[in-house]
């Protein structure tokens, strides 16, 4: 019987650090000024745009000095096919006022293993990772609409999904972390 009990508070304890953790959102990961070339770096935690199967993804946010940039991590319903975004190609965000917002992809890109997660989820699919530099007019504009649908062009077709409405607005704050 004691056995079942600590058992019992163990599992709920391990649930209560896990839920925590889970719940505390978005933040700065990095606040910091490089040693070496005395820029400010500012970057925060990537978080979940959507996950869809046809298109998983994740956003972050880097400034270093005044360069702002979106980092967009992504995995697709192509399954196993290896696929490419061109230098210059553009991400589109819509917004929940019919907006379109395009942002360019700064180089070429190809999929590797794992390459658009942020953890073991999906490691083992093929990915990448695009990144966009930004504005601080676009940046902005991204922490104060709501974002409602992504789609990224690729070099086998378009992928393309909802944003749902929770995840508007952590991509709203982190967008507010930077600004």
């Amino acid at each position: 019987m004691k056995i079942f009990k600590f058992m019992k508070n163990l599992i709920l304890t391990l649930l209560f650090i896990l839920s925590a953790s889970l719940t505390f959102g978005q933040k700065l990961v990095t606040n910091e000024v490089d040693e070496f070339t005395g820029n400010t770096i500012m970057e925060t935690s990537w978080e979940v745009l959507n996950r869809k199967s046809k298109l998983s993804s994740y956003v972050r946010f880097r400034k270093i000095d005044n360069r702002i940039y979106l980092n967009f991590r992504m995995t697709s319903g192509y399954g196993s096919r290896t696929f490419s975004v061109d230098e210059g190609e553009v991400l589109y965000f819509k917004f929940s006022d019919d907006e379109i917002l395009k942002l360019s992809n700064t180089d070429y890109q190809l999929t590797t293993i794992g390459g658009g997660t942020i953890g073991l989820l999906g490691s083992h699919g093929v990915g990448l990772e695009l990144t966009c530099r930004i504005s601080q007019e676009i940046l902005a504009k991204l922490s104060q609409k709501t974002l409602d649908k992504v789609r990224v062009y690729t070099s086998i077709g378009y992928v393309e999904a909802e944003v749902k409405r929770k995840r508007a607005e952590t991509f709203k704050e982190l967008a507010r972390l930077i600004n």
